[in-house]
């Protein structure tokens, strides 16, 4: 699973930008919440089709595991 904890020590100086910021929250939420868009959305505070939107616009797509369950 792709974190942002460790991830964000990987970029130059420990910076992030926040476009970044932005989709790793949304990935590792959707991902934590094993796919359900919607507990994921709420996890964030934000609206169901609103995950799906940023989700779409970064391309995102569930690990094969979790579409076969």
């Amino acid at each position: 699973m792709d974190t942002f904890s460790t991830n964000y020590e990987k970029h130059p100086e420990g910076i992030c930008r926040w476009d970044e910021v932005k989709r790793r929250a949304v990935v590792d939420a959707i991902d934590r919440c094993r796919g359900n868009y919607l507990i994921a959305a709420r996890s964030l505070g934000i609206g169901r089709t609103t995950i799906y939107r940023l989700a779409k616009a970064y391309n995102y797509q569930r690990p094969m595991a979790q579409r076969n369950s």
